[in-house]
């Protein structure tokens, strides 16, 4: 049931996965597929964003909280403020209201294991081998992945980005000159880790 998207309008949509998630224009939340119940029983309220991972979602409240639904540990989301959410395989993320990054969630690999320092993003990655990483944009515009890297996935290059995304054995930035530098497996070949 992963495709079947219900009617009505919506403001933003994530997929995840085993499900997807919409923010409905009258801000509150729908997911939809999955084969756990938990992971489509988005809470009620009004959000202002939502992300699906991959065995759990999360939303940022209107009041700038955080909720998340499911299992390993990420319906405990910390206190606090926050300006954003990533939902990742098992663990899920967020930026403080302070540029901060907190993580939650399974740490077999470090994979919530935060550093310090300010953000301006942050984006954890899916599940490779059962377990994840995580990368954020730092405030001085370079990038900083954390957790499993197993196939480099979490060796950022050096240089300046605007964006970055982290996936399941790789990640990839937006560089500021505008390309695009991905890292950790080689498609064509899954024993050789790669970045550039």
């Amino acid at each position: 049931g992963e495709a079947d998207a219900p009617s009505g309008t919506f403001k933003a949509v994530s997929a995840g996965g085993h499900e997807s998630c919409g923010l409905r224009s009258d801000n509150t939340i729908t997911c939809w597929g999955t084969y756990h119940d938990e992971e489509t029983g988005a809470p009620s309220g009004a959000f202002k964003a939502v992300s699906a991972g991959d065995g759990q979602s999360c939303g940022l409240r209107s009041d700038n909280t955080i909720a998340c639904w499911n299992y390993y540990g990420q319906m405990d989301a910390p206190s606090g403020t926050f300006k954003a959410v990533s939902a990742g395989g098992n663990h899920s993320c967020g930026l403080r209201s302070d540029n901060t990054v907190a993580c939650w969630g399974s740490n077999y690999q470090g994979e919530a294991d935060a550093p310090s320092g300010t953000f301006k993003t942050v984006s954890a990655g899916g599940r490779r081998e059962g377990y994840g990483h995580s990368c954020g944009l730092r405030s001085d515009n370079t990038v900083a992945c954390w957790g499993l890297n197993l196939y480099g996935q979490a060796d950022a290059p050096s240089g300046t980005f605007k964006a970055v995304s982290a996936g399941g054995s790789h990640s990839c930035g937006v560089r500021s000159d505008d390309t695009i530098a991905c890292w950790g497996i080689l498609v064509s070949d899954s024993t050789t880790p790669t970045s550039g």
